[in-house]
């Protein structure tokens, strides 16, 4: 069994969170009321392959989400498995930041969005601002992380979302 390594650290970013997304093709967890997400901002939407289970085709992703930072633009970063990432456990406002830089491209202080996730033979996305504020959020997140299993899978996507400068 592979797993991911993650070392937990101090969280340091600051940000309200809600989030927004809508399903394709798999299963996608609820949406979150967006009443704390920087408003003014126009929602991010992205689009990737989902990683393909075997030899099958699972589609193509489309998400919308409001941003949770002033400023900032989303990274999508692909990974074959077993990876790894250095990730904090969720800060006061329920964000989960990257506390070293990654070989995908995530950068100290990305916030990570999303993440695949397995239930036995079904695929989807785990909403990590939504739930890693929740009781037992941070053992939640960690556990769609590792659900990304080379049993099932060979790859794992994870939305991050980059703070940049106003």
């Amino acid at each position: 069994l592979h797993k991911i390594m993650m070392k937990v650290l101090v969280p340091i970013f600051l940000a309200s969170f809600a989030v927004e997304a809508f399903k394709p093709s798999f299963h996608v967890l609820p949406a979150r009321s967006r009443s704390r997400a920087f408003s003014a901002r126009p929602e991010f939407e992205v689009s990737f392959e989902m990683p393909k289970k075997g030899i099958k085709d699972i589609g193509t992703a489309q998400l919308r989400m409001a941003p949770v930072l002033e400023a900032s633009e989303p990274l999508i970063v692909r990974y074959r498995l077993p990876f790894g990432l250095d990730v904090a456990p969720p800060n006061a406002e329920g964000l989960c930041l990257v506390t070293k830089d990654g070989r995908g491209g995530e950068r100290v202080g990305d916030v990570l969005r999303f993440t695949t996730y397995w239930r036995g033979a079904t695929q989807g996305l785990y909403d990590v601002v939504k739930y890693s504020a929740a009781v037992k959020g941070w053992d939640k997140v960690v556990a769609a992380l590792v659900s990304n299993d080379l049993a099932v899978t060979d790859e794992i996507v994870l939305v991050f979302e980059r703070p940049t400068s106003a």
